[in-house]
């Protein structure tokens, strides 16, 4: 079984506009290998372009706004790749597309590394950004997972926020709080 990283995918589109998007990515010994939904601006842009960048970061209020859209955030230009890096990434790898299988509703796309860098140290994930991961997870299946269960699982996540978070943990949880909030009733039912 691979193991599932969850990173930030960065794409460039045919226009040079960048997606920024949050993905659990394989990561295995043969390479890592995308998986995004086929309805997704990654997939289109993975596709056009044969390239994308995964950048590794424990900034979770990063991952709670991209879970919920395109967020405008620093970026740099790739190395070796058509794409863009994240300006504080704490790693990123650089990847070529080496075969794509967009048989519904998941494509599987496996890459190779091209190039690989570091940028400042990974502080690491605490209960509370771990919990902040988790409910931008859960907010990306409100479509798929009643909403009731999304709500309970929110309020067992509160108590590892309000135990260990800092600021930007707080701040990520209240955006995903809120977008909880304003999400139809319907959705997820």
């Amino acid at each position: 079984m691979p193991l599932i990283v969850e990173s930030i995918v960065t794409t460039l589109d045919e226009a040079g506009r960048p997606n920024v998007a949050p993905m659990g990515v394989e990561w295995t010994d043969e390479g890592i290998v995308l998986k995004p939904f086929l309805e997704t601006a990654t997939f289109r842009n993975v596709r056009a372009t044969g390239a994308a960048v995964v950048n590794l970061t424990d900034d979770v209020l990063l991952f709670a706004r991209a879970a919920l859209g395109n967020p405008e955030v620093p970026l740099r230009p790739a190395d070796r790749v058509r794409g863009v890096v994240l300006a504080d990434a704490c790693s990123w790898h650089e990847l070529e597309v080496v075969a794509l299988d967009a048989t519904p509703p998941r494509s599987r796309i496996r890459t190779r590394t091209v190039h690989a860098g570091r940028g400042r140290e990974f502080l690491g994930l605490n209960r509370a950004r771990h919990a902040v991961l988790e409910g931008a997870i859960l907010c990306t299946r409100l479509h798929l997972v009643p909403r009731a269960e999304v709500a309970r699982e929110f309020d067992r996540l509160q108590v590892l926020v309000d135990k260990t978070a800092g600021p930007r943990e707080r701040e990520a949880w209240a955006v995903l709080r809120a977008h909880l909030a304003a999400e139809p009733a319907g959705a997820g039912a």
